[in-house]
């Protein structure tokens, strides 16, 4: 596309959002668009409750057995909808690069419908799959790269096309891998890299552009700022509760020491 169609392109995705009549309608559709993906994922377990209704009329053995039918479609729903919603993501998101990105450009106004659809998953599916191979199989088909024997325990992931996870990888609860962040008034892009045999601990935070070595660990309420880099066998930890004077001394003798070395 010329540059002067990407302007207009622009302009138009511009206009649309700043448009308050414009901003509820595309909303509207918007919203209907997501509740069209959850049908789709919704579609198998329907069909099991469905099919169970039969069994209502025939005792209370069976009236047992429907119940069964019913937390088994559930679970069918869980997996459905990990799999035909990371799917739409990758649609959603084919073609995202690493960059900074203007609202009003494409690529924002895409991130924005991908971003409210992946915040019904987080909310109503990913919690549920966590800690099982699920996760990892969402994960992949987002666009993730997730390596073998590799242990996620968290729902909090976000921008999965963007991340890479080695082997043997754990992370703990509540951790935030976050591919995302608003700055500058752009949206910036950027990957995240888990090297193999790496542990990020529980609530650990995980900003655009943070690379780990290989065996290195990031411990529990860590936050990693954007571009971090951990080294191979290296661990970062967060200090405990400490007064802002304490944190500056610990600053400054850390300064000191690598002067000298």
């Amino acid at each position: 596309m010329s540059l002067t169609g990407n302007s207009k392109v622009k302009n138009f995705i511009d206009r649309l959002l700043r448009n308050p009549i414009t901003f509820e309608i595309t909303s509207v559709f918007v919203y209907a668009f997501y509740c069209f993906v959850f049908a789709i994922a919704s579609i198998p377990s329907i069909f099991m409750v469905y099919q169970g209704t039969y069994l209502l009329d025939s005792g209370l053995l069976m009236f047992f057995f429907f119940t069964l039918i019913c937390f088994l479609a559930f679970y069918v729903f869980l997996v459905a909808s990990s799999i035909v919603v990371g799917f739409t993501e990758r649609l959603l998101t084919l073609g995202f690069k690493p960059g900074a990105y203007p609202p009003g450009s494409p690529v924002f106004f895409r991130w924005l419908i991908y971003s409210g659809l992946h915040l019904w998953l987080v909310n109503m599916v990913l919690p549920f799959l966590r800690g099982n191979n699920w996760i990892k199989i969402y994960l992949r088909v987002a666009g993730a790269k997730v390596g073998k024997e590799s242990f996620i325990n968290t729902k909090d992931i976000f921008d999965a096309y963007l991340l890479e996870i080695g082997n043997e990888v754990l992370i703990g609860g509540e951790a935030f891998l976050n591919c995302h962040l608003f700055e500058h008034g752009h949206l910036n892009l950027d990957k995240i890299i888990i090297g193999d045999g790496t542990t990020i601990g529980a609530n650990a935070y995980l900003t655009p552009g943070t690379r780990t070595g290989k065996n290195s660990a990031v411990g529990m309420y860590t936050y990693l700022r954007r571009n971090t880099e951990v080294g191979d066998g290296e661990t970062l930890l967060t200090p405990p509760g400490m007064s802002a004077r304490q944190v500056v001394k610990l600053m400054r003798g850390k300064r000191k020491d690598n002067a000298q070395v």
